[in-house]
């Protein structure tokens, strides 16, 4: 038996002693095995993953940084009481505008949000979100993230596989008119396939990685199965998602319309559904009511406490007698064997 020193600081003809291993050349370090080398879509850290493929830099358009950076202002919950606020001036008929220079809130927001912590003494981490992105991001082909491996549609195009399905639950509100006081929260999944990867730097306070989709109008059909239409988009004005919120699914096409895909959801690598029914119908087993393990010699005791203790009681002389039988027995069939051979050699 080996012992092996898992971790030393500087100690390594020690560690070559009790190991085994070799620690001089090339194999100085400990190599990765079958057991401990990271899987194929491992990532470093959850929700936050790596960039596979090339890299380059590239200036964003004003309206999609605009999307980006208003899509990051919408999912931080620092800036939510600011978002309420602005609804809340937005709607009172008193500031309203007559005419507006943008139709969409969002880009309304970032530059009432600006402008409102211009001046007001809040946290460093607002001040930079108020002042928006670098235009200037990273553009990746391919990620890796929660499990999950994604590429682009481009990327994809000459590859036999696919991995640019993304799928996204929310949470929605729901209003079933405009004077709803109280309206209901739903829950909304959304199918798209990536277009862009994108690294969106706030010079050097925070990084985030967004997927940029096209998001696909989507229903079921009449067994519940979830299915798209490639020819029909959504949500054009709102094309990005955080890397970390989404899942993966894939598409399969229509055998009689090439422009319906059925969605079939994606379990990340090295994860398998077991389902509900082993932790419903799983009973736990006390160990401890069959093995002993105080002991004061440190030995376990395997005999079973949980069973009524069965003795059979043999007298010496009949087992003696058994013993005889079995050495009579096992003489005669040796005896029987030499003669066989013996005749056979005489003939």
């Amino acid at each position: 038996m080996r012992a092996a020193l898992m971790w030393t600081v500087n100690d390594f003809p020690a560690y070559a002693m009790l190991s085994g291993w070799s620690t001089k050349g090339k194999f100085a370090c400990p190599a990765y095995t079958r057991m401990n080398r990271m899987t194929r879509n491992s990532d470093d850290t959850p929700n936050i993953g790596h960039p596979i493929g090339g890299k380059k830099r590239i200036s964003l358009d004003h309206k999609s940084l605009n999307q980006a950076h208003g899509y990051i202002l919408f999912n931080c919950d620092e800036v939510q009481e600011y978002i309420r606020e602005h609804e809340v001036n937005d709607h009172n008929p008193l500031k309203k505008r007559k005419s507006r220079k943008a139709n969409n809130q969002r880009e309304d927001f970032i530059q009432w949000f600006e402008t409102r912590l211009m001046d007001e003494k809040v946290t460093e981490w607002l001040k930079v979100l108020s002042r928006g992105p670098n235009d200037v991001v990273r553009r990746y082909s391919g990620y890796v993230i929660n499990g999950y491996r994604f590429h682009t549609t481009n990327r994809e195009a000459r590859l036999k596989t696919q991995n640019s399905g993304v799928t996204l639950e929310a949470v929605t509100q729901v209003l079933r008119n405009a004077k709803d006081e109280n309206p209901k929260k739903i829950c909304v999944t959304y199918y798209g396939a990536i277009k862009d990867i994108i690294e969106l730097d706030y010079y050097g306070h925070e990084k985030y990685v967004l997927f940029k989709c096209d998001w696909f109008v989507d229903e079921k059909d009449k067994y519940g199965s979830p299915l798209v239409y490639f020819n029909k988009k959504c949500y054009k004005n709102d094309p990005f998602v955080l890397a970390s919120q989404v899942q993966q699914c894939f598409f399969i096409e229509d055998p009689l319309n090439k422009n319906k895909h059925y969605v079939l959801n994606a379990l990340p690598r090295e994860s398998f559904d077991m389902g509900e029914s082993l932790s419903t119908d799983a009973q736990e087993y006390d160990i401890s009511t069959n093995l002993n393990t105080l002991r004061d010699d440190c030995e376990v005791d395997l005999v079973r406490k949980d069973l009524p203790d069965d003795i059979f009681e043999i007298p010496l002389s009949e087992l003696h007698n058994q013993k005889a039988i079995e050495s009579d027995h096992s003489d005669t069939s040796y005896g029987s064997d030499d003669e066989t051979d013996y005749d056979s050699s005489t003939d």
